[in-house]
């Protein structure tokens, strides 16, 4: 009952966001920005890359919010929002060190790992396809239902279940020192 609750405040809150209230916006910031920070850190492998992350989903969510039709869907529609930027930041990043490569500029190290876990669970999700960490990230880190999951990655409920279904066997692998 009580996630229905906050399901509830969520809706509300954007109803008033849309129509211009600051401190409703503000409210909506302060409850989603952490939840936005962990989904891209795990995505990205980076907490400062998430941070940039966060804030460029804001701004595109500011700008998108009058034709979010459905506020029920916000969820959905803000770690969508999220993906795409952790994914343009992906490219960006993909560029500048080809584009460094040919200019002979040696390429930066690995991400930081996560020092606040004894296993090492963000390299074991590193080694997933993106699609499976999307999913598997979405699915276990931010406790999102399978129907959100397929929202936010746009494929059906079906392909969520495999990828999530693979996710799960190789992190297992992985986890238990199986290959690599």
């Amino acid at each position: 009952m009580n996630r229905d609750l906050e399901q509830v405040l969520d809706e509300y809150l954007v109803l008033l966001a849309r129509d211009g209230s600051r401190p409703a916006l503000d409210q909506l910031v302060g409850r989603w920005s952490p939840r936005l920070q962990r989904h891209a850190a795990r995505t990205m492998g980076d907490r400062e890359a998430a941070r940039d992350v966060v804030q460029d989903t804001w701004l595109a969510a500011l700008k998108g919010l009058a034709r979010l039709d459905d506020p029920a869907r916000f969820p959905a529609w803000l770690y969508a929002i999220a993906t795409r930027k952790c994914v343009d930041l992906i490219r960006s990043r993909g560029r500048a060190r080809r584009l460094g490569e040919g200019l002979g500029v040696e390429p930066a190290g690995p991400p930081p790992a996560d020092a606040d876990s004894g296993l090492d669970l963000s390299a074991a999700l590193a080694r997933l396809p993106a699609d499976q960490r999307l999913v598997a990230s979405l699915f276990y880190g931010e406790d999102l239902d399978l129907e959100t999951i397929a929202a936010v990655a746009g494929v059906p409920v079906g392909t969520v279940k495999s990828r999530l279904h693979h996710a799960r066997s190789a992190l297992k692998l992985f986890l238990q020192g199986g290959p690599s």
